[in-house]
């Protein structure tokens, strides 16, 4: 079939055009070219794409070109707020500058990101509020009265880092809307309005996923109609679905709840009998809570409905408060009878347990909810496949039937990288597996003169090898959840290039670190769930049912994905060179382990760390 704007957009491309000679660092590239086309052609047909484009096709470009030459209102939804961030203030106005073209571009984050004006001032107005918050909330209230957009990122400092950034945000249950006193000048509202009013709206899979789940509100609905959707990092959908499309309980929910009305009666002034009714009822609700009792959390949870239900009409606060108390109700109930293809678990106990509750196949809901929408999706990835097969993840998506297309990478992992998977290394419940497994890392990172990213499949070994390494090496060592925040992290690293990061799952993906300061990953091991993770064992025991093989079928798909990204990190650039470990002698002995070692990068494999000592000085 004959799609002229598909056409069109590939000839945009051609190195003699107006995008080749302005667009800073452009070099033509043929599936860069492809994809676009493909991308094109399903906007101008309506159409479902899943396109993977492993690391540098350049997919990003690939999209924005089509998104900005289009006439269609397109949303680009993306994972992290750094692609975000990176597509509004660098990538977007470079295109539109580089094509000649200027479209109406908004960006839209989600609740959290935004000032909520009404509960800041209700807050200074706390007489029980600390000297120390209170002296941080007057300068969010001064930056507040000249900031632009009320994004939080604007600020000085990160108050959610400070445990403040509650006390002047909104969640979708404390939003009073079109009722709030302060809608005139809600951030969030001002945001929502410059989307309506878009070409195109730059956003992230959350709001996506909760427009999806909320459909309407006080707003109508949370994201505008679009006529195309472009989900970059598409990959990570089925996992925040998961989220967006259950329910989850925990004590902070709970006590903001009880924060919340107490505030509320406080500023009555007139309800100091409720007051200490409800004080004394939620004591109980504390203590079956701390019991890990859900249905004793319930029982003692229903006369603090009655109680609120009593104060309503005082005021649009307090009804919002007494709807609050009965969604809290409601999801309780669905994690006792969970209803027919959901599944309900607790994880922790006592003041650190969570009940959550998630659909056991994410494909109907995404039917149901999203793709049924009359609107052409775009979905990329650079790891899409699992064994050069897209159909794993079209069944997590449900997108059986979609049109699906891959893109090599340009870069030549055959004389850029090589592969270290060890046979000697013990399995993990023998009594020598962390001192060969540290002995392993410390050999490899003296190697490469650090440049590292060592990547743990758990918390544990993180807290374990991290502090030998940096005991150990002469090297910086920054450590997830010890060295400041993810971006802090980042950045030092990018700084300091023989530094060593150490991190669980957050960083296997979504991390961009070319040049030399990235020369080595190391992988503990092949990044399976833990086998008693409920949701995983609803899956599987669902495939069974099936007639499917729940380990083949769902577990050793979903850590080859994982694994796919972590490898991912490595090589960012044509320049980039490097060596990727894996420390699981698996891939050996388990028959599996040729299945996993497919779905690695095409680099020279070996098992001897000569070789890698050797390749690094040639490659220093």
């Amino acid at each position: 079939m004959n799609y002229p704007f598909s056409n069109q957009i590939m000839r945009s491309f051609q190195p003699d055009t107006h995008l080749a000679s302005s667009l800073s660092g452009y070099v033509y590239r043929e599936e860069q070219v492809k994809l676009a086309g493909e991308i094109a052609a399903c906007m101008e047909s309506g159409g479902q794409l899943l396109a993977e484009a492993e690391t540098g096709t350049g997919k990003t470009l690939a999209y924005l070109v089509p998104a900005l030459r289009s006439d269609l209102k397109v949303l680009i939804s993306t994972h992290t707020k750094a692609l975000q961030d990176q597509l509004m203030f660098r990538d977007i106005p470079a295109v539109q500058e580089a094509l000649g073209i200027k479209r109406g571009i908004a960006l839209l984050k989600g609740r959290s990101n935004y000032l909520c004006p009404h509960r800041l001032e209700k807050k200074l107005t706390d007489a029980t509020l600390e000297k120390w918050a209170r002296k941080s909330l007057l300068k969010v209230l001064k930056w507040g009265e000249t900031s632009l957009d009320g994004d939080l990122s604007g600020l000085s400092f990160n108050p959610f880092a400070k445990g403040l950034g509650g006390m002047f945000t909104a969640t979708a249950e404390q939003c009073l809307g079109g009722k709030c006193p302060a809608f005139s000048r809600c951030p969030l509202f001002k945001a929502r309005q410059a989307a309506q009013s878009a070409d195109v709206v730059v956003s992230n899979h959350s709001l996506l996923l909760a427009d999806a789940e909320l459909k309407s509100g006080e707003f109508g609905e949370v994201l505008p109609v679009f006529d195309c959707t472009i989900v970059d990092e598409a990959h990570s959908i089925p996992e925040l679905a998961c989220r967006h499309f259950g329910r989850q309980i925990g004590l902070n929910r709970l006590t903001g709840w009880a924060n919340d009305i107490q505030a509320l009666l406080t500023e009555f002034g007139d309800e100091e009998a409720l007051t200490k009714d409800i004080d004394r009822q939620f004591l109980k609700v504390l203590q079956a809570y701390m019991d890990d009792n859900l249905k004793a959390t319930l029982v003692a949870w229903q006369p603090l409905i009655s109680q609120v239900e009593s104060r309503r009409q005082r005021n649009e606060d307090a009804g919002k408060i007494a709807d609050r108390a009965l969604g809290i109700a409601a999801d309780m109930q669905s994690m006792i009878e969970p209803a027919e293809g959901f599944v309900a678990w607790h994880e922790g106990s006592g003041k650190h347990a969570r009940h959550l509750l998630a659909p056991v196949e994410t494909g109907p809901v995404l039917v149901e909810k999203l793709w049924s929408r009359p609107c052409s999706f775009i979905l990329s990835s650079a790891t899409l496949r699992i064994s050069e097969n897209f159909t794993y993840m079209q069944e997590r998506l449900g997108l059986n039937d979609a049109q699906t297309v891959f893109h090599p990478s340009p870069f030549d992992y055959s004389s850029q990288a090589m592969i270290y998977a060890p046979r000697h290394i013990p399995a993990p419940n023998e009594p020598n597996y962390e001192a060969i497994l540290f002995g392993e890392m410390e050999a490899l990172i003296r190697a490469s003169s650090g440049r590292a990213f060592v990547l743990f499949t758990s918390h544990q070994m993180l807290r374990r090898i991290a502090p030998r390494l940096a005991d150990n090496l002469p090297w910086p060592v920054l450590v997830q959840d010890e060295s400041g925040s993810k971006d802090l992290i980042l950045q030092q690293f990018r700084k300091d290039t023989h530094s060593i990061l150490c991190g669980t799952r957050s960083f296997w993906e979504g991390v961009d670190v070319p040049g030399e300061a990235l020369s080595l990953v190391i992988i503990d091991k092949i990044p399976f769930a833990p086998p008693d993770d409920r949701l995983l064992q609803a899956r599987r025991k669902r495939c069974e049912e099936k007639g499917g093989n729940g380990f083949f079928d769902i577990q050793l798909p979903e850590a080859i994905a994982a694994l796919r990204q972590g490898a991912g990190r490595l090589i960012r650039s044509q320049d980039d060179h490097g060596v990727i470990a894996i420390l699981d002698s698996r891939l050996y002995r388990k028959s599996y382990g040729r299945i996993v070692a497919k779905n690695l990068p095409s680099a020279p494999k070996t098992e001897d760390i000569a070789d890698i000592q050797r390749f690094f000085t040639v490659y220093p």
